[in-house]
């Protein structure tokens, strides 16, 4: 049972972060399941999210994560640590209810799961392609043609904004991510972002302890490989 309890922690968090940042709205739920503003304005809020993300240069956070499904019946719930510095390095750390990492180090994904004591690799190319969260740690322009972005309007927070990110690409396994800013915080905090996965499934991520002033240690996105782990490489 504990097993199996993890495997399918594994699997919700790896859907995170690679097919993979706790509110979404009743106007943001819409946005998620397709009802988007006409090209025009979406290709407006596309401009605005980038000049936000631009001056996000790095940060981490503790995360707290909600995964709840088509009849909102909560799945899943867990914490840890996550970190990002550009370009293309990303550090997510599930810590409880069971240990999971997942470590971008600007060239290749690893995923680390130690119940089952493997580690799989993927290409950063072949991730950041179907990843809307990569965004967050990339430079490259050229990537943003891939997703349509609408701003959401009319949020039930105040002093928030929010941006819903689309996948263009029907066969996706995220088909949206929606980050939410608190701009009550420094110009507009990133605190909390959700995703809709192909199976209906709606995860929420709240981010506590939010620091952009210090830059995560260089190491920190590097993954060594333990011993007596079995490597899957998928590159």
């Amino acid at each position: 049972m504990m097993k199996k309890k993890f495997l399918l922690s594994a699997v919700i968090t790896t859907l995170t972060f690679n097919s993979y940042l706790s509110y979404v709205n009743a106007h943001t739920h819409e946005l998620t399941l397709g009802k988007l503003p006409e090209q025009e304005q979406i290709s407006d809020s596309k401009v605005l999210l980038m000049k936000k993300l631009s001056d996000l240069n790095f940060f981490s956070a503790d995360f707290t994560q909600q995964v709840v499904n088509e009849s909102g019946d909560i799945i899943e719930q867990s914490t840890g640590k996550l970190a990002i510095s550009k370009p293309n390095l990303a550090h997510w750390q599930v810590l409880s209810p069971d240990e999971l990492s997942i470590v971008s180090d600007g060239e290749d994904v690893w995923f680390y799961n130690p119940w089952i004591e493997q580690v799989s690799i993927y290409s950063l190319s072949a991730a950041i392609a179907r990843t809307p969260i990569l965004l967050l740690t990339s430079k490259d322009e050229n990537l943003w043609q891939q997703y349509n972005v609408a701003k959401n309007s009319n949020s039930a927070q105040h002093n928030s904004e929010s941006y819903t990110i689309s996948a263009k690409d029907k066969h996706s396994q995220i088909k949206s991510l929606t980050l939410i800013f608190n701009n009550q915080v420094n110009g507009g905090q990133l605190s909390q972002f959700s995703f809709l996965d192909a199976t209906g499934q709606l995860s929420h991520v709240t981010l506590k302890k939010f620091d952009d002033k210090q830059k995560p240690q260089a190491d920190f996105f590097r993954f060594d490989v333990p011993d007596d782990v079995q490597i899957d490489d998928q590159r």
